[in-house]
C-alpha cells in the first residue's frame, strides 16, 4: 500500500460533531465520486490509527474534501482529527471502494453514512443527471443533521 502524506488546508466544524476537512492532493491521485481511503494522523502514536473516511469532493477538484463525524465521547482518530489545525500532516492510504452510482433511484443513508453519496450528487449535478433521484436521509435528532442545504439545492 502507497502512503501519501498531505498537509490540512482547513478544518472546521459544519455541525456540531462533523468536521469538513480539505487536505492537499497528492499528484496522479485519482478516485470515483463513492471511493474512499484510509487515513491517518501523522503524529507519532497515530500513524498506525487507520480509519476509511469516502471523498465528500469531485475527483477533478484541485484538493480532497472529508466531511466526519466526530465522536468526542470516544478517545479514538475523530477525537483526534476534530483537535488538528490547520497545517498538520495526515497520511492516505491507496484508493478502494465498493459502493458504486448504477443509476437513477432512491439512496438510503443513516447519519455519516450519506458520505458517499455528497460526492455522487455532486457528479450527478455537475453533469446534470440529478433528475429521478431521492435521497432519504435519517438521523437520531434534528440537530444531527448535516448538509441540508446543500442537498435541498442539489436534489
Amino acid at each position: 500500500m502507497k502512503k501519501h502524506i498531505v498537509k490540512i488546508k482547513s478544518i472546521e466544524f459544519i455541525n456540531y460533531n462533523v468536521l469538513e476537512v480539505v487536505t492537499e492532493k497528492p499528484e496522479n491521485y485519482d478516485f470515483e465520486p463513492w471511493q474512499a481511503t484510509e487515513i491517518a494522523i501523522n503524529l507519532e502514536g497515530c500513524k498506525n490509527e487507520k480509519r476509511p473516511f469516502t471523498f465528500t469532493n469531485l475527483p477533478r477538484e484541485k484538493d480532497l474534501k472529508f466531511t466526519i463525524k466526530v465522536y468526542p465521547s470516544l478517545d479514538g482518530v475523530t477525537k483526534k482529527l476534530s483537535k488538528l489545525e490547520e497545517g498538520a500532516e495526515l497520511i492516505l492510504g491507496d484508493v478502494f471502494g465498493a459502493i458504486q452510482f448504477k443509476g437513477k433511484g432512491v439512496f438510503l443513508a443513516g447519519g455519516a453514512g450519506v458520505t458517499p453519496f455528497i460526492a455522487i450528487f455532486k457528479s450527478l449535478g455537475f453533469q446534470n443527471e440529478m433528475d429521478h433521484n431521492s435521497l432519504i436521509f435519517a438521523n437520531k435528532t434534528e440537530k444531527d443533521i448535516f448538509l441540508e442545504q446543500e442537498f435541498e439545492t442539489l436534489l
